[in-house]
């Protein structure tokens, strides 16, 4: 069995075109555009063009350049989302990239498992290459959203978020390297908060429905109503502050440089996630959050990649990433920066 856990590569693909926030709603209705201003946001990316797994591929093909892997070690290629690809539902967006990107003896696998899919299939992709012998192989997990052309609102469609169209993705690999070397990793799940995201009864799939679908603030309004309007904040700060307990024994944060939060808006971010963590705001990403949005799956890995190429960690410095999404799952990881091969963060930012 082999411990050794690196995030070898990770790439990112973040639209040039970004959208005034207070300019976009400037013709909604007063209260709406109030609430939505007070969630922090300057702008947001929204693609104009590509459409999820367009993006991905990008995103994947940066991320295994700086891994330098041989596609063909990839045993796993995992696409996860939250919204729709674009394509027929039957089609399968990682079988898509794995053709594309030659990654011949890998299994494919689509997840739909909220906005911390990425960061949840990455811990399972830690257990399944820690099981296995040798250290050459390796798990490309990807993440893509775009809600632009859909019947999803961005700015309204959710309570305290508001949407950004893009991409990420990770190589992680059962071997010590450059990268970064995954010192921990935990998951806390608790599926009473599934109904946050159901509405009280199946209903039948017809075109007059695609906008109540994506309806968000009409399930949580239900659900909050039912079981109080603090059982999302107390949850989440009992999990965040078990992935602290599990990652930062005894409050060691020796060389902890960044937490990268989900992209949620300030206000959220300061209830039940700044409070709970070392730094807060001071060592969050949240200038970088509030200029891109909430990136679906892809805010973690996104994040961690323009903060690696805007900041150029030495070896030995500490990121934690923290992951949420709807089910309810919380995921917690703490890296640190080992060697670099020569050259290989000189480029910019991906966007």
């Amino acid at each position: 069995m082999n411990d050794a856990l690196s995030i070898l590569g990770t790439g990112s693909y973040l639209p040039e075109q970004r959208v005034d926030v207070r300019r976009a709603m400037a013709g909604r209705s007063e209260r709406e555009r109030d609430r939505v201003l007070a969630y922090g946001y300057t702008t947001v990316c929204v693609e104009p063009e590509l459409y999820p797994g367009d993006m991905g591929l990008v995103a994947a093909r940066r991320a295994l350049e700086q891994a330098r892997v041989d596609v063909r070690d990839v045993r796993m290629v995992v696409f996860t989302s939250i919204h729709r690809h674009g394509h027929r539902r039957m089609w399968s967006p990682a079988s898509w990239l794995q053709e594309r990107l030659g990654c011949v003896n890998a299994l494919p696998f689509n997840v739909h498992q909220g906005c911390n899919a990425q960061l949840l299939l990455l811990d399972v992709a830690a257990d399944v290459l820690k099981g296995r012998p040798g250290g050459g192989e390796a798990v490309l997990v990807v993440a893509a959203d775009r809600f632009s052309d859909s019947a999803f609102d961005r700015f309204t469609g959710d309570y305290g978020i508001v949407y950004g169209d893009g991409a990420a993705a990770a190589v992680i690999t059962a071997s010590n390297g450059w990268g970064w070397r995954v010192r921990g990793v935990h998951s806390v799940s608790e599926p009473s908060l599934e109904g946050l995201h159901r509405d009280d009864r199946p209903v039948a799939e017809t075109s007059d429905g695609l906008t109540a679908e994506h309806d968000m603030r009409a399930a949580k309004r239900a659900f909050l109503t039912r079981h109080g309007r603090d059982v999302l904040g107390e949850r989440t700060r009992a999990a965040v502050a078990s992935v602290r307990g599990a990652l930062l024994p005894g409050g060691d944060t020796d060389g902890l440089r960044a937490v990268v939060y989900p992209n949620l808006g300030r206000p959220l971010l300061e209830s039940s996630y700044f409070p709970e963590l070392p730094g807060g705001a001071d060592r969050s990403l949240w200038s970088f959050g509030a200029t891109v949005g909430h990136l679906g799956t892809a805010d973690q890995i996104a994040g961690l990649d323009a903060w690696t190429h805007r900041t150029g960690p030495v070896p030995g410095e500490r990121v934690l990433l923290i992951g949420a999404g709807a089910g309810f799952t919380w995921t917690g990881m703490l890296l640190e920066r080992e060697r670099t091969p020569t050259g290989l963060l000189t480029r910019p930012p991906a966007q």
